[in-house]
């Protein structure tokens, strides 16, 4: 999805339930829309990232692993996040909608928070990222662009999900071809970031620098760090009891830089000096119109118990009786002017369409002059073409010209493909089974470091799925699965000596066994590879051993000294070495020599002459 075109999808539906109600803005790797949630008919806010930082293999990795964290926290002063999937080549995600504007526009415009209205920020989102660290959930980009204030007075920080996935695709690319997706505010980032991904201390430590910055006369510069900040923060009378906790929130060494926990008690503890701060006024011309129009239709999550026991310095309270008043003036009105029904139109019953086939709506819609607005949803449930839920509700009347807005089945729910990588091939096979999938194939890939039978990758349609799409129920699916390590061609040994062929060996990743064999050889010299157990050629798994025989030279007889034996003697000497008596020279009773003499090799049963000379 190109982002200069991304308004272009303005009124396409995601998956058959997030209707684009209004393109808002665009970042360097995403663009925003204010959505309708077909299911819930609640506001939400979509996040679309580009189809070529969508397919990079590592912020794909962490966008659904921190998404998939970050769905499972619920607090008030933290952006929920509902859901998550793929459109066409490109990732999104689905998160609350909360009506107001970003701190970083609030201050563009050139407003500042008082001293106290920045510790009660700091109060609620400090709560927030405690919430976030508790469930190992680091934030990664806090910063005023992070920071939602809210029309009904509330705070939260927003892209909890996202931070560490742009720096790891960042990583990646720039590893590659030296271009960077990664948005991050690098101003507000803690010192130690630059030395990889982020932790809960680079989060408080951002925290404080947004802090900061919500209460100076200018905006942050890169050059407003560390020495810079702390220097700053000692000059700031004002901040009365919290200037120690910000103090400790910004310091540059992360082991000794206070926890989210601490930073909130710290604030909490020195609101007892400030007057209880009036509500963030946020100027109209900051607010978008369309997606503040359904404020009253969100749910405004309550504050934990913990924000209204905040001790302020009492003061007087004055008007309460003048607001009430003014509010019951409001609500009448806006009855007055709601109960006002134009002259001269008609009006018709509104039916029970539920049940009902889509067609027979229609021409009902037809027949009366309205407006039918028919919204695909897929079911489990129904069969196609019939009408789920209507609105307005039977029983009401509706005016010609008017909208009846009807759901319409189309189709069973779609299923979302499951992350199957690294697990072994029967998980994977079952989780896939699970979720409505048919594994069509398990096609084996051997992978030198991956284990054997462990899940290498999924395809659909020939294509590389990670995980996180929807599909149509009973898609089939192919595994490809680790082979285990490419086998190995057993090398020819035979001639070589032992370090020669303990090298050939190694270079295969094979191993000699410790113990060698030795045998006698006429033909091999010695110390050479006579035999070995396993036939050049064969394959086998990497790491197997093989066996060498190694040759011990041809096999020779030493003549020994039998000078002063008697003929008896020399002769059963000559048999325990292998050799034989040969011919007698001479008629004496000892032995004198022998031919040849004492210390030459012979072959086995070679004769050895015996000198017997008289004396």
């Amino acid at each position: 999805m190109p982002l200069d075109e991304s308004d272009e999808l303005t009124g396409r539906v995601l998956d058959d339930r997030y209707r684009l109600i209004a393109y808002q803005s665009h970042a360097q790797a995403s663009a925003n829309y204010l959505g309708h949630d077909l299911e819930t008919g609640d506001q939400v806010s979509i996040k679309i990232f580009g189809a070529s930082i969508s397919e990079d293999l590592e912020f794909a990795r962490h966008l659904v692993a921190d998404t998939t964290k970050a769905a499972s926290v619920s607090h008030s002063c933290v952006e929920q996040v509902r859901d998550w999937g793929r459109f066409q080549e490109s990732a999104y995600v689905v998160v609350e909608h909360c009506p107001g504007v970003t701190l970083r526009s609030f201050l563009a415009a050139g407003h500042r928070l008082n001293t106290a209205q920045v510790v009660k920020l700091g109060v609620e989102l400090a709560s927030g990222l405690e919430a976030l660290h508790s469930n190992e959930i680091c934030h990664g980009d806090i910063s005023p662009g992070n920071v939602i204030l809210g029309l009904d007075t509330s705070s939260k920080l927003s892209a909890v999900y996202l931070g560490n996935a742009l720096g790891a695709a960042e990583a990646g690319r720039l590893e590659i071809v030296g271009t960077g997706v990664d948005d991050r505010s690098r101003e507000f980032l803690a010192p130690e970031t630059s030395r990889g991904l982020s932790s809960a201390e680079s989060d408080v430590y951002s925290l404080a620098m947004t802090l900061w910055v919500a209460a100076e006369e200018l905006p942050a510069t890169t050059e407003a760090t560390d020495a810079a900040v702390r220097s700053k923060i000692s000059n700031w009378p004002d901040f009365g009891e919290a200037k120690d906790i910000l103090k400790s929130a910004l310091d540059p060494n992360p082991d000794v830089r206070c926890d989210a926990k601490c930073l909130m008690e710290g604030l909490t503890d020195a609101a007892a000096s400030f007057v209880k701060p009036a509500p963030i006024a946020i100027p109209t011309s900051l607010v978008d119109p369309l997606a503040s129009g359904n404020q009253s239709q969100q749910r405004v999550p309550t504050a934990p118990t913990d924000f209204n026991q905040v001790r302020w310095r009492p003061v007087w309270k004055v008007g309460a009786a003048a607001l009430g008043l003014l509010t019951l003036l409001s609500a009448a009105t806006a009855w007055a002017v709601s109960s006002v029904r134009p002259q001269g139109v008609s009006t018709h019953l509104v039916d029970q369409y539920t049940g009902r086939t889509i067609g027979e709506v229609r021409a009902i819609a037809d027949s009366v002059a309205w407006i039918l607005d028919e919204d695909q949803v897929r079911t489990d449930e129904l069969p196609n073409g019939i009408v789920i839920t209507q609105r307005p509700e039977a029983g009401s009347r509706l005016a010609e010209g008017a909208m009846l807005i009807v759901e319409v089945a189309s189709g069973p729910r779609l299923r979302m493909t499951p992350l199957v990588l690294g697990l072994s091939t029967e998980a994977a096979s079952a989780r896939l089974a699970t979720k409505g999938f048919e594994v069509d194939l398990v096609q084996p890939l051997y992978d030198e470091t991956i284990a054997a039978g462990e899940v290498i990758k999924l395809m659909i349609d020939g294509e590389t799925e990670l995980g996180g799409s929807l599909r149509e129920p009973g898609t089939r699916a192919v595994l490809v699965v680790s082979g285990g390590p490419v086998p190995r061609t057993v090398p020819q040994l035979i001639g070589l000596d032992q370090e020669s062929a303990e090298e050939a060996l190694n270079a295969l990743q094979l191993s000699s066994a410790r113990t060698l064999s030795y045998e006698v050889s006429e033909s091999v010299p010695e110390g050479l590879v006579l035999r070995q157990n396993l036939t050049p050629g064969l394959l086998v798994e990497r790491g197997s051993t093989v066996s060498l025989t190694l040759s011990a030279g041809p096999d020779r007889r030493e003549v020994p000294d039998m000078r002063g034996l008697t003929v008896a003697e020399a002769e059963q000497r000559l048999v325990e070495v292998g050799l034989k008596l040969g011919d007698i020279a001479g008629e004496g009773e000892l032995v004198q020599a022998t031919e040849p003499p004492a210390g030459t090799m012979l072959t086995p049963d070679s004769a050895v002459l015996l000198w017997v000379l008289s004396d």
